[in-house]
């Protein structure tokens, strides 16, 4: 592990394996360590950074307000310092996804491409009164007095080990940052941009997702020009709860992905 000090804030990461470089972009209430299953076998073939974002993991905890742009142009920021240069592959979660498309939007050209998984690219505005109630829960009450309308809802107990070890470090999160981050979440809207996307793009539902069903990520795809959907025996936590699933996805993608690269 290591830090970086990167548009005003100190960034955990970390690097392993070699080749083009693919950047892991984690969920609310995650960390690097929600991507702990798939790196062994991603960095077999990819330089693979992972980071904290602010207010989550082991990155710094700052108490002024941010929000989507501000967590985009942390990554963008990390990229430069890093040295690490384009074209470079993309991974998101929830509203990591949400950054990688804004990403590969500041970006034209530079992203190889995305993988979206149970993508948060927009928000029902019905919802929206939920967000703020969640993030003032969290903010006064801690984490675990949001669990019944957090975690418990996004991967439902079920005794597996895997649960267990992602359930403690969520509780571990910072309420400020994991408030921030939900009222960030508010901002989500790029399903504008989804129609300009010219990288190859693959999409990934959790088939037992209750936050974000499958129907609706499949929606998502038919806007993004020969996009792929496919669905994965999961929930909503897909890295963490089913690696062995999304690694054969995401390696039949990159495949064909490198593959054409190398045309």
């Amino acid at each position: 592990m290591d830090w970086a000090e990167v548009n005003g804030v100190s960034l955990r990461y970390t690097l392993q394996g070699q080749g083009p470089l693919l950047v892991l972009i984690h969920e609310i209430g995650g960390s690097l360590e929600s991507w702990d299953g798939v790196v062994p076998e991603l960095s077999r073939r990819f330089h693979v950074l992972r980071y904290d974002q602010r207010g989550a993991g082991g990155s710094e905890k700052p108490r002024q307000p941010f929000g989507l742009e501000t967590l985009v142009s942390d990554l963008d920021a990390l990229l430069a310092a890093l040295r690490l240069h384009s074209p470079f592959h993309l991974v998101g979660a929830a509203m990591g996804a949400a950054q990688a498309v804004m990403l590969a939007a500041r970006r034209p050209g530079e992203v190889a491409s995305l993988a979206l998984l149970n993508p948060a690219l927009e928000i029902d505005p019905a919802r929206a009164g939920l967000m703020r109630d969640r993030a003032r829960q969290a903010e006064e009450q801690g984490l675990r007095a949001t669990l019944p309308i957090t975690l418990d809802r996004s991967w439902p107990p079920d005794g597996s080990g895997a649960r267990a070890r992602y359930r403690a470090r969520y509780l571990a999160n910072d309420p400020y940052g994991f408030a921030r981050q939900n009222e960030a979440l508010l901002e989500v809207a790029v399903e504008s941009l989804l129609g300009v996307l010219a990288c190859p793009v693959l999409l990934l539902a959790g088939t037992r997702d209750a936050v974000r069903p499958p129907e609706l990520v499949r929606r998502a795809a038919r806007r993004i020009p020969g996009s792929r959907f496919a669905e994965v025996d999961a929930a909503h936590f897909t890295a963490a709860e089913a690696p062995a699933a999304l690694l054969r996805h995401l390696g039949a993608f990159h495949d064909e992905v490198l593959a054409k690269a190398k045309c």
